[in-house]
């Protein structure tokens, strides 16, 4: 299977500096379909600091306890490429609706939980509309962009605002717990999903057509989600217990329903994924960048909090607020970063970003237990906070901009459960790290060699920018873009002479 650089036509790329740009979408369509990836993301973090109120309210087992985070990592992160495909069969406008109702639903009946178990089923519930949303969601911001430089202009956005989510969870989640009862961590989603639904009404959304004549590929559907949700779950197995026959077991019906999903595309009539998606160079690298940086920075935010609570004693709440320099970064330079990307191509921001989250990483790779914040940590997050958005706006510009309506909602699918995997995979290496390296009653001895771990995870990302380079050459659409900003510039200048 030959991979190919070839793109579908996209509207308005490639064109001459004096043609005329397509209309950018409103502001209130791309901050809504934005929401989706900052909602199922933050949803993680605020909870996974809401864990210990929990089990102590509803007297649940430490095992149990950890699976209502573990159901909604596993069930989000093998999902999201069938909600992609089901967004592209079904239509993507019809399932953003429903999957954004249901996500709030899901929320309320999680904070509404009386027993363990049931909550335990309500997470799985949100995890599934969340795998829904966030596919459809992205299908719906690419039927909004025709033009390269505001799909990349968008695109950065969606990106933004997604490690933005997963940050901002951590302090919500510190606030949440601190100061109101453990059951907002999820009621708080309720009110920002009503908001969106409202916004709905006075916004036109984009409603791509249905891929016509193709049915949903079952058994492909069954073989491979059952093959994700198996090494998913051997990855948060092996994080937890370490290399146990459990986990063997897992690895092992992952392969096997791996093949046979293999098989099946090679034989069906209507492929789960298709080839053409498949052999798109650009799609494999984003979505091997985008998986490389979520598993390299995946244990920033959870490893930084234990360490600030465990070996300075902080607060939930003053340990997401120490981790507010990271947001800063992601803030700051994702705002500058969609411009780059519109001009230069996705090759020097993923080379840029890569080694800052390296160097981030590297820094904290030197924490000790009595290092302390100011000089142990902080510099660390804010390089990496930094870095982060520039590989992952870069990466996801590579990825999706040869997509338009058709295949988009895979596409999508493809890239997100990338993250969705990467961050399991960063965060299970991580906490077997410190765990086989802790010693004594503390496990922040072995946080540096955790985080030098995941430095090393950063390499390919910086394959993914040679990928960029050659993209960006070989469209030449970056240029035209840029060609096109420049002639409107001069034009206005001679304007205002005259």
């Amino acid at each position: 299977m030959a991979l190919t650089t070839s793109v579908e036509p996209i509207p308005g790329a490639g064109r001459s500096a004096t043609s005329t740009e397509p209309a950018r979408p409103p502001r209130r369509l791309l901050f809504l379909v934005a929401l989706a990836p900052a909602l199922a993301n933050a949803d993680a973090g605020i909870v996974s600091l809401a864990l210990p109120e929990i089990r102590g309210e509803l007297s649940m087992t430490l095992t149990g306890v950890h699976w209502v985070t573990n159901i909604y990592v596993l069930l989000v992160g093998a999902l999201q490429l069938l909600g992609g495909r089901l967004a592209d069969l079904a239509g993507a406008r019809r399932l953003f609706l429903r999957a954004l109702a249901g996500f709030a639903l899901a929320s309320a009946a999680c904070g509404a939980a009386p027993t363990g178990e049931l909550l335990v089923g309500a997470r799985a519930l949100q995890a599934l509309t969340a795998a829904v949303l966030v596919p459809a969601a992205m299908s719906l911001l690419l039927a909004a962009t025709p033009g390269r430089a505001q799909r990349t202009r968008a695109l950065a956005l969606w990106a933004a605002t997604g490690g933005l989510g997963s940050v901002a969870g951590v302090l919500l989640g510190g606030l949440v717990v601190s100061g109101f009862d453990w059951r907002w961590a999820f009621y708080l989603n309720v009110p920002l999903v009503a908001a969106a639904l409202l916004m709905v009404r006075g916004t036109a959304l984009p409603d791509p057509r249905p891929l016509p004549g193709t049915r949903l590929d079952l058994a492909g559907a069954v073989t491979l989600t059952g093959a994700l949700l198996a090494f998913v779950y051997a990855l948060v197995r092996f994080s937890e217990h370490g290399g146990d026959r459990t986990v063997l077991h897992a690895l092992g019906a992952g392969l096997v329903l791996g093949v046979l999903f293999v098989l099946r595309q090679r034989l069906g009539r209507d492929p789960l994924l298709p080839r053409a998606v498949l052999t798109r160079l650009p799609l494999v690298a984003g979505a091997v960048g985008i998986l490389a940086v979520s598993a390299a920075t995946a244990p920033v935010v959870f490893l930084g909090s234990a360490h600030l609570q465990q070996a300075q004693q902080y607060s939930p709440a003053l340990a997401g607020c120490a981790l507010l320099p990271m947001v800063g970064g992601i803030i700051l330079v994702g705002r500058g970063c969609s411009r780059v990307l519109a001009r230069r191509g996705p090759g020097l921001p993923c080379a840029v970003g890569a080694a800052l989250v390296a160097a981030g990483l590297l820094l904290l790779s030197g924490l000790t237990p009595a290092s302390q914040y100011v000089t142990g940590v902080l510099p660390g997050i804010a390089l990496t906070g930094a870095g982060l958005p520039l590989v992952w706006m870069a990466c996801e510009v590579l990825a999706l901009t040869p997509f338009t309506g058709q295949h988009a909602g895979l596409a999508a699918g493809v890239v997100q459960s990338a993250g969705q995997l990467g961050a399991a995979l960063g965060l299970a290496l991580a906490v077997a790290v410190v765990n086989s390296l802790a010693t004594g009653t503390t496990s922040a001895d072995g946080l540096g060699t955790a985080f030098a771990v995941s430095a090393l995870l950063v390499v390919p990302a910086l394959v993914v920018a040679v990928v960029g380079v050659r993209d960006a050459r070989s469209s030449g659409t970056y240029a035209s873009d840029a060609g096109a900003l420049r002639t409107r510039a001069t034009r206005a200048t001679r304007a205002l002479r005259t």
